[in-house]
């Protein structure tokens, strides 16, 4: 598909499958030139002011356990550290965040003015594309963004670890895989209750669901080399106890609903992270 040869190790990462005819229409109207935008970016990215961390995470079905990195995003803004979270907008993923504001409503804004202002963007894609065309859709998206430093890969899908590191080292990104098991279960997201979830006053079913979500999401923080796995889990923990997440959530809601009912910029939005 490329002309560069390094180019086509994004399309041999998942174990014996590669881009579609259906995905290659699909980039063939997003970009004008995919190739050189994803070698602009490789050149530009030792520039960059900013260091984003990108989140691609393959769809969240019901009960299942890995709705945990849907809170990602809001942990990692809380630790200062802008960040990109890409995954279909599955009906588990809008249970959760159609509390908060209208989360499936699709919005013109600019990825870039959210992030300034509140440190997180969360890009909810449709789910038209199934779940390879998704992740490599997803993959390109984060590498052709010139201040993307790191980006996690969470999904079930079986990757080939040595191109990654290939990846890792032509695009002077750092890739982390981190694999997920669909058949892991917790309550559905339908049935949460996010007073019990996000405040300190949990019974014991939300206790362990909040020690759940800790131990999967301390798997992102162990990346940065500044935590322990037993920190990592004790900080995200926290969080869930502290009210981190709600007020993070909560801002983030606020600023896009008030973009979705007023068709406002970000520079007519001045709410603050």
């Amino acid at each position: 598909m490329f002309v560069t040869q390094q180019l086509n190790t994004m399309s041999e990462l998942i174990e014996g499958q590669g881009f579609s005819e259906k995905l290659q229409h699909v980039l063939a109207q997003q970009y004008l030139n995919l190739e050189a935008t994803l070698l602009r970016a490789k050149v530009l990215r030792d520039f960059a002011s900013s260091k984003v961390q990108y989140i691609v995470q393959s769809a969240i079905q019901a009960e299942q356990a890995s709705a945990a990195f849907l809170f990602a995003p809001f942990i990692l803004a809380n630790l200062n550290h802008p960040v990109i979270y890409n995954s279909p907008a599955t009906p588990s993923v809008l249970n959760i965040l159609n509390r908060y504001y209208q989360a499936e409503q699709r919005q013109n804004l600019k990825i870039d003015d959210v992030l300034e202002a509140l440190n997180l963007y969360l890009d909810l894609s449709d789910t038209s594309l199934d779940d390879v065309d998704f992740f490599y859709s997803s993959l390109i998206k984060a590498l052709c963004r010139t201040d993307v430093s790191q980006i996690f890969l969470v999904t079930a899908l079986a990757l080939n670890t040595q191109k990654i590191a290939e990846l890792e080292q032509f695009f002077k990104v750092k890739i982390y895989y981190i694999r997920i098991h669909p058949q892991d279960s917790i309550i559905d997201s339908r049935d949460w209750n996010m007073r019990k979830l996000f405040f300190k006053n949990k019974d014991e079913q939300y206790v362990a669901l909040c020690e759940k979500f800790a131990t999967l999401n301390a798997e992102l923080l162990l990346s940065y080399g500044s935590y322990s796995l037993q920190q990592a889990t004790q900080l995200i923990e926290d969080m869930f106890y502290a009210e981190h997440i709600y007020e993070k959530l909560s801002v983030y809601a606020e600023y896009m609903q008030t973009c979705l009912q007023h068709g406002v910029s970000r520079n007519q939005a001045t709410f603050l992270a």
